[in-house]
């Protein structure tokens, strides 16, 4: 090969690296997966008292606990969910309640060493019950993901402008302390002027991936 023909093959060599790279830097990049984003999680049991006050509805009993249930289910509650009604009877404006419910948590070591502490009741009652108490190596570990729930849009919730003021009331009592993420809240009930409008309030929940059957 002569000295033309080896200049002319480096120059086309040199062409084809500053098209290729030039070609590279034009084309964008894929877009991020929508792909579930999964976290190792576990079931927080928990026992609480909620304590409904209204003014613009009435609900009859079995409505505010079914009511109740279901927003809870929706933000992440496990079926185990026990709600048990204190003297609630015919229509109400006011109830209480105990609520028992399971939600997920990411499997943190902080996380996973509150659920395995156990007070000196609960290690009673199980030498009682002859049961053992899950170590930290025990503890059932499952996929979970973070998923966004809109009181307002989601059909299957029901909710309309006159559940505003139990949104707001589960939204201030209950839902911190369940793995709940607030994205947007414009709570604005009014006892004196009603209602407008389904309660604006969105939030990312940490929920239990479904089983594959």
């Amino acid at each position: 090969m002569n000295i033309l023909s080896r200049v002319l093959c480096v120059t086309a060599v040199s062409l084809s690296v500053t098209l290729s790279s030039s070609v590279a830097a034009r084309t964008p990049e894929p877009p991020p997966s929508r792909a579930l984003q999964i976290v190792e999680a576990v079931w927080k049991v928990q026992s609480l008292s909620f304590a409904y006050s209204g003014y613009a509805t009435v609900y009859s009993c079995n409505a505010l606990l079914d009511k109740v249930r279901v927003i809870l289910q929706s933000v992440g509650a496990r079926e185990t969910l026990r709600i048990r009604s204190l003297g609630c009877q015919d229509m109400v404006t006011h109830g209480r309640m105990e609520i028992t419910l399971e939600s997920p948590v990411e499997a943190t070591p902080e996380n996973i060493e509150t659920i395995t502490t156990y007070d000196s009741t609960q290690e009673l009652v199980a030498r009682v019950r002859s049961e053992h108490l899950a170590g930290a190596e025990e503890v059932h570990r499952f996929p979970a993901t973070w998923k966004t729930v809109s009181m307002t849009r989601d059909r299957e919730l029901k909710l309309g402008p006159s559940d505003c003021e139990l949104v707001e009331q589960l939204r201030r009592d209950v839902l911190p302390r369940m793995s709940i993420r607030v994205q947007h809240d414009r709570l604005r009930c009014s006892p004196v002027f009603g209602n407008i409008g389904q309660p604006q309030l969105r939030v990312a929940a940490l929920v239990a991936v479904p089983e594959q059957h």
